[in-house]
């Protein structure tokens, strides 16, 4: 179960561009204040603004077992900007742990799709499967939709999961650009003809979908028409 949140302060120790609007922010954490999370849970992040501290919330990228704390956040509107401006030694404060986008210890066979930022709870979980030697009785399947290559976030590093473990597949799609690289080959929206080739069937799996609410929305009602159970499909919107 999700344990309970609280409210800390930490200090930012490092900013890592990951692409041209898309940063990683890095946090100190001390041993009183560390929270326990699930990959795949979120925290909100306040910060002091002109009409008091403000909050957003963004899901955790690094892993449990780091000492510190990382969220990665895309520059879109008012507070994402001044997170992005925000100082290497500036203090904010951070409530969470929350939510419940993760899957199962159970579960085996496993299909992550995510547009853009979207990527960010897949992250996460996938580096904590990798380190802790997980994926050796679980099967992943990474959707990952972008407009183009350079809007990509993590690139190298998937590949290189992808490369390592066998039980990795990293299906790639731009919308906007055609290239020619060996890693992306899909030059068009995610639908569910695509899904369906490239997993044979569709049963038998726990969808987990997060990205922009429209693309949601979208690849829930594909699975819903298949007739694959709502208890199966997991979702998380960027509003």
């Amino acid at each position: 179960m999700p344990t309970k949140k609280n409210k800390f302060r930490c200090i930012l120790i490092s900013k890592k561009k990951e692409t041209d609007d898309v940063i990683t922010l890095k946090f100190e954490l001390n041993k009183k204040s560390k929270p326990s999370f699930i990959p795949g849970q979120y925290v909100i992040v306040y910060i002091k603004g002109q009409l008091g501290p403000e909050g957003k919330a963004y899901t955790i990228s690094n892993t449990p077992s780091d000492k510190f704390l990382a969220v990665t956040v895309k520059k879109i509107g008012r507070f994402s900007t001044m997170l992005h401006e925000l100082k290497v030694g500036s203090a904010v404060t951070i409530e969470g742990p929350m939510g419940y986008f993760y899957p199962d210890k159970n579960s085996k066979e496993l299909v992550f799709l995510a547009a853009g930022i979207g990527i960010t709870p897949f992250l996460s979980i996938i580096r904590t499967y990798a380190k802790n030697n997980l994926l050796k009785d679980k099967k992943i399947y990474l959707f990952y939709s972008n407009k183009t290559q350079k809007d990509v976030a993590f690139f190298e590093e998937l590949n290189k999961f992808s490369e390592d473990n066998k039980n990795i597949k990293i299906f790639y799609y731009l919308t906007r650009q055609k290239i020619e690289d060996k890693y992306v080959k899909e030059f068009n929206r995610i639908d569910i003809k695509s899904i369906k080739d490239k997993l044979d069937h569709l049963d038998h799996k726990d969808y987990f979908i997060c990205g922009p609410i429209r693309f949601v929305m979208d690849i829930r009602k594909m699975l819903l028409d298949k007739n694959m159970s709502e208890l199966n499909i997991h979702t998380e919107s960027f509003y």
